[in-house]
């Protein structure tokens, strides 16, 4: 006998699932420039933002201080990011690109478009839209 029981999907973990899979997509097309999706991600904020406090970070990427920092250090590390006092208040650090920052976002940027671009070309544009809309519905829970 076989069970017929319909289990309800979780949206949660349907969605970690997807991430995953969509993590790993883009990390394949940034490798060659040595960098995740997530440090792409802070570079990303950093080109539009900068310069910009950690708070203002994390708050762009809806993240808490322990994961930015972990996505800051080797891009800090490695000479792509600085951060420097801010002059109107030297208790807040300030995060910008270096130069060598902004290099790696233009070489990534274009690694990116190519990781987009394929997702793009597998869901069809209906889809994005529909998963735009739905992303941007599920990131008003967060108020």
């Amino acid at each position: 006998m076989t069970r017929t029981t319909k289990v309800e999907p979780c949206f949660n973990l349907m969605l970690r699932q997807a991430d995953r899979v969509l993590t790993s997509h883009y990390n394949a097309y940034l490798s060659d420039c040595g960098i995740k999706v997530t440090q792409f991600s802070v570079l990303r904020s950093l080109w539009y933002l900068q310069p910009c406090s950690q708070q203002q970070l994390e708050q762009a990427l809806l993240v808490d201080q322990a994961t930015l920092t972990r996505s800051l250090k080797p891009l800090i590390r490695e000479g792509y990011v600085e951060r420097m006092p801010d002059p109107a208040d030297r208790r807040v650090m300030l995060c910008s690109l270096t130069d060598s920052g902004k290099t790696l976002y233009r070489q990534a940027e274009k690694q990116w478009q190519r990781a987009q671009h394929s997702v793009e070309q597998k869901l069809g544009p209906d889809m994005i839209a529909q998963l735009l809309g739905a992303s941007s519905a599920l990131i008003e829970l967060k108020s």
